[in-house]
């Protein structure tokens, strides 16, 4: 049993079943990786898994986990021999409280990941929440693989004194379930607008998410050949900043720090 069908929960689930056992997953979501796909992507997802044995509770979480596997929110009992959860993460910021910093959601930076309050400290990785004039001026956390090392460079220069423009950074993530790659560029979560762009599906297919008209991010369920020209579409489409990066939204920038830049 998988407790989680975000990319962890579904990862495992695909590669238990392709080693032979009996796969259940259980999710409060209404599809398999929801926030990242959105809905009919995540059902296209979910057919997959079910297609190859993988039986889903959806809608509902682990209420206790007895001595035979678990009981449902739902009152339902199921039975596991393994239970794997991949519920998610939270931040470490623990041991940074009692520092007068904003650590609601990770630490809050502003776009040069200067640490709001101390512009001598950055903050790199998943736990930096920072602005991205990509989108817009709203700090967010990014827990992406290329975000780690997209933030270090920054961090490095901002704390070397060196002005590298607007820190405009592409999100990105890829995960392998079955003979399936999926591929993803951007910020599919900020896109309300939601259309297959080529293929289908049930096959091969890119999606795009749109935001006002303006396409923030894509997934593709296969499709390789197409990576190279949506990566860089999404890239060719970074808004005409000239100026530096500004800091939190509503905060002055720090003294003798540049002073903030405009959005797209």
């Amino acid at each position: 049993m998988v407790v989680g069908a975000g990319f962890v929960g579904c990862e495992v689930a695909a590669t238990a079943r392709t080693l032979g056992a009996e796969v259940t997953v259980v999710a409060p979501e209404t599809e398999p990786m929801l926030r990242p796909l959105g809905p009919e992507p995540g059902a296209a997802l979910r057919a997959r898994h079910e297609a190859r044995g993988v039986t889903f509770h959806l809608g509902t979480t682990v209420r206790a986990f007895t001595g035979t596997g678990v009981t449902l929110s739902s009152g339902a009992d199921l039975a596991a021999d393994v239970v794997v959860e991949a519920v998610g993460s939270t931040p470490c910021t623990g041991w940074l409280e009692g520092n007068g910093l904003d650590l609601s959601d990770g630490v809050l930076c502003d776009g040069a990941l200067r640490v709001e309050g101390r512009p001598d400290v950055v903050a790199v990785g998943d736990v930096a929440r920072f602005p991205n004039p990509r989108y817009d001026d709203v700090p967010r956390r990014v827990e992406h693989w290329s975000i780690p090392t997209d933030t270090a460079k920054r961090a490095a220069r901002t704390l070397l004194g060196e002005d590298g423009g607007p820190f405009l950074p592409l999100p990105s993530f890829w995960s392998d379930q079955y003979d399936l790659r999926l591929q993803s560029f951007g910020a599919p979560a900020l896109g309300g607008d939601v259309r297959v762009l080529e293929g289908d599906l049930e096959t091969e297919a890119v999606v795009g998410y749109h935001r006002d008209g303006r396409l923030v991010g894509v997934v593709m369920l296969g499709m390789a050949r197409r990576m190279a020209h949506y990566r860089g579409r999404l890239l060719d489409d970074a808004p005409a900043l000239t100026r530096p990066a500004r800091g939190p939204p509503g905060r002055p920038s720090p003294p003798g720090r540049p002073r903030p830049g405009c959005r797209r």
